[in-house]
């Protein structure tokens, strides 16, 4: 797998810086045939990337450092190191959101792709289709210098009902919400306290291209 494919927001996109904070950067890239563009964080910071994994992995800590989830709870599935997660999220309107789909992978040349898809489980559908569609995929590659690890997640998300705001709304709040994330992520990895991940050699090896993340959302908006 090209990471120069996997890195690249969207074919053709031109992404916008939105928020910028120490090594956290975030922008948005529009999807061609959906409402809300993709959003794009990355930061490189002291770390391993298996100490991501196991940060991301732990289902109980979600609370602790993600703004929008008030629980979450992780099931093991049969395939290796898939899962079915489940978060209660929202500021003052509690959601139920399960991702459907997350898995992690090392790729040929030694990065990793972790992997997440899901819709709001508790939302009547709508003229045949979910009202919210989530795809999120995260990248994890050796930093430039030693000991550092390069992060970038790329995510494409419905509003949370029942608010129901356009993308002119949404996209900001959601890049400051991207940038409160990853700064709590960097925190908790300097604090060493998940250190104790998959070994990245354990990982199944990712040996096709995933979809496009945008595309899929886009084919998840249109309940196809």
């Amino acid at each position: 797998m090209g990471l120069c494919i996997a890195f690249s927001a969207s074919a053709g996109a031109e992404c916008k810086p939105l928020e910028a904070e120490g090594p956290v950067t975030v922008e948005s890239c529009p999807i061609e045939n959906a409402d809300y563009p993709l959003m794009r964080a990355e930061m490189t910071v002291p770390g391993s990337m298996s100490a991501v994994i196991a940060l991301l992995s732990d289902a109980g800590a979600c609370p602790d450092w993600q703004s929008m989830c008030e629980e979450e709870r992780a099931t093991p599935l049969d395939a290796p190191f898939q899962t079915l997660r489940q978060r209660v999220s929202g500021r003052g309107v509690s959601r139920r959101i399960t991702m459907d789909r997350a898995a992690w992978w090392r790729t040929a040349d030694g990065h990793v792709v972790g992997d997440m898809a899901g819709a709001d489980d508790l939302t009547p559908v709508f003229e045949g289709r979910r009202v919210l569609c989530v795809r999120s995929r995260w990248f994890l590659s050796p930093g430039d210098e030693e000991g550092t690890i390069t992060v970038v997640q790329k995510l494409a998300s419905d509003p949370q009902p029942p608010f129901g705001l356009g993308a002119g709304v949404v996209t900001p709040r959601t890049a400051k919400t991207l940038l409160e994330t990853f700064t709590n992520l960097r925190a908790r990895l300097a604090g060493g306290r998940h250190g104790a991940g998959p070994a990245i050699g354990s990982l199944p090896l990712l040996e096709a291209d995933l979809p496009d993340v945008g595309a899929e959302f886009a084919r998840c908006q249109a309940g196809t």
